[in-house]
This record gives C-alpha cells, sequence and structure tokens, in this order.
C-alpha cells in the first residue's frame, strides 16, 4: 500500500477533512481547559477578605487601597487571608441590588462602611419640611438582614457572643486571661480541621507542625483585638448602634446592635474619614451653602458568610480593630 505523503494527498485532506480537523482541534482545547479549571486551587471564602463602601459615601480613597494593602502584607490578618476585594457601590448605579446580591450569594463580603444618616432616596415633603421614612442603616437592615450579624456581646447568635464562646473554648480560665490558652487544643483542632477538609496546602508533617503554630497566633490575635474592642468600647471611642426596623403600621419588624459606630465623635477619629467618609451641605455663618467632607457616625457591619468556618469568621475583627488604630486623633 501506498502511503507516502505528497501534496495533492495532503491538498484533498485539506479540502474534505478541515471541518473534521478544527472540530478535533477545539475538543482538544476545551477538554484541557475543563480538566485546569476542574483541578486548579480555589480560593475559600475564608481566604478572601472583602470590604463594601457604601453607595452613600464617597469613592474610596487612595489612603484607603493603600491601607488595606498594607494590612494584608503586614501582620493584621492570620496566615489564612491571602486576597483581599474592594466593592465600591458608588459607581453601582441601576445594579446595585443585583450586584449585592451576586456577591452575598457565593460568601463574598466580610464588613460595610456605612453612614448614619437620613436615605435620600426615602425623603418626602411634610408642611413644607423634608422628612425621611427611614437611615441608611434601617435600608440595608430591611433588605439584607439575614446576611448581616448582631454585635450584641450578650445575644447567643450574634458576633461578639460567639466569638467569645469560641475563645472561651481555648482559653481555659476565660479568654480575659491571656495567660489560660490550650494550646495543644488548638494545634488538635487545626490538625483535625486540615485533615476533615482535605486541605493540600498541608502535604507534609513539617507544613503541618508550622501552620499549626500559625493557627496558635491566630486565635491568639481573635482574642487580642477583641480585648482592643472592649477598651475601645469602654474609652467611648467607638460605640454600637441599635437598628430598628419597622412595619407599616409602626410596629418593630426587628431590631438590634446591628452596627459599630466608628466615629461617634469626630474629634476623637477624625483620621477615619482619609479612607471612609461623605460629603453634607451645611449653612454656613453667612447662610450660603457649604459642603463638609465628614466620617461622623460611620457605622460598619459584618456579614455572615455562609462558606467560611467559624474558625474564619472573626478575620473582620481584625480588620475593624485596625482600622480604629490607624483612625484615632493622636493626643
Amino acid at each position: 500500500m501506498d502511503a507516502k505523503i505528497t501534496k495533492k494527498r495532503l491538498s484533498g485532506l485539506l479540502s474534505y477533512d478541515w471541518l473534521k480537523i478544527v472540530g478535533l482541534a477545539v475538543a482538544v482545547i476545551i477538554f484541557w481547559n475543563l480538566v485546569f479549571t476542574m483541578t486548579a486551587t480555589r480560593v475559600r471564602p475564608s481566604q478572601q477578605f472583602s470590604v463594601f463602601n457604601h453607595y452613600a459615601n464617597r469613592t474610596l480613597s487612595d489612603d484607603y487601597y493603600d491601607g488595606l494593602n498594607k494590612a494584608l502584607e503586614g501582620d493584621v490578618f492570620s496566615y489564612e487571608v491571602i486576597e483581599t476585594t474592594n466593592n465600591d457601590l458608588t459607581t453601582a448605579g441601576d445594579v446595585l441590588s443585583t450586584l449585592l446580591e451576586g456577591r452575598l450569594s457565593t460568601d463574598e463580603g466580610d464588613v460595610l462602611l456605612i453612614p448614619n444618616i437620613p436615605d435620600a432616596d426615602t425623603a418626602y415633603e411634610e408642611n413644607g419640611e423634608t422628612k425621611y421614612k427611614s437611615n441608611y442603616l434601617q435600608t440595608f437592615l430591611r433588605g439584607y438582614r439575614f446576611y448581616l450579624y448582631d454585635l450584641d456581646f450578650e445575644k447567643e447568635g450574634g458576633y461578639f457572643y460567639e466569638l467569645k464562646e469560641y475563645l472561651n473554648g481555648y482559653y481555659t480560665e476565660g479568654y480575659q486571661n491571656a495567660e489560660s490558652l490550650d494550646e495543644a487544643k488548638v494545634e488538635k483542632d487545626f490538625r483535625d480541621r486540615a485533615k476533615a477538609n482535605k486541605d493540600k496546602r498541608f502535604k507534609t508533617e513539617e507544613l503541618l507542625a508550622q501552620f499549626a503554630k500559625k493557627d496558635v497566633e491566630r486565635v491568639k490575635k481573635y482574642r487580642d483585638a477583641l480585648v482592643m474592642l472592649e477598651s475601645y468600647l469602654a474609652e467611648g471611642l467607638v460605640e454600637f448602634t441599635d437598628v430598628a426596623v419597622y412595619n407599616d403600621d409602626g410596629s418593630t419588624l426587628y431590631e438590634g446592635k446591628f452596627a459599630l459606630n466608628l466615629c461617634p465623635n469626630k474629634d476623637t477619629m477624625e483620621n477615619l474619614k482619609k479612607q471612609f467618609s461623605y460629603q453634607i451641605t451645611e449653612k454656613n455663618e453667612e447662610g450660603k451653602d457649604q459642603v463638609r467632607i465628614t466620617a461622623e457616625n460611620m457605622n460598619v457591619m459584618f456579614f455572615k458568610t455562609a462558606g467560611t468556618e467559624e474558625s474564619f469568621q472573626y478575620e473582620s475583627l481584625l480588620y475593624v480593630v485596625n482600622l480604629i488604630e490607624k483612625s484615632k486623633t493622636e493626643a
């Protein structure tokens, strides 16, 4: 049999079978693309820290981006966080609800910075005076209640209640006693979690031992951050905000401490406006309108991320405590 390849035979092959050749090539490309996509290591929800800037605020500043980058590169988060994302809602426009639902439903979102001021979209006129049906905290809570933590220290299921319970599971004399940490229990739980999750990051005993020590440091970070926040609250530097949503008949639909006011007093938290701020229009001494940039009553809300294990839910507190520390006005 003459199987010699000639120009004539090659031309004939390409003339009649080129569609099959192209189809086969495309199929091979798609196959390998699927293989790489399905086997690639994905970033877990706990490894990604996301900040939302509410649409009532101004666009995120260079100081904000610089601060978040330093937080990731520095010693703010635990070893678990390897990526940060920014969701500046000031540019969302008509797709705001779609964007939020999409992000939150896929476990993206850790904290939201939102001003506790009247919601401009709920304004109405009454006897020649502008009034508002709700403030931005109430509006957001009404729409996204089940994505948000109650921050009440004493409310079961609340963010800080659960954090205290979590820490007291490791501090044998309570988290207030820093010396009572059971490091062996932390390391054992880490190893059990790594095994149950079949975590590819810890393939060897050397890596397991290395990260077990880092997990001890993670628990210490959470404890120190909680103690710091308690001191800020005691000083009046920050304070919890009670938020209530009402039915049309005026009865309470739900209420709780769903936000933390990071700037109840602009004289002590003035530097917060370098990262998060909004503008208000006021009358000056001459009775003329004057625009002022401020961070007064800027609140933070904590999102629940269902895909994040309890062990890593408290990275949000590390971020917030660092933000407070950076924003304090120097005495």
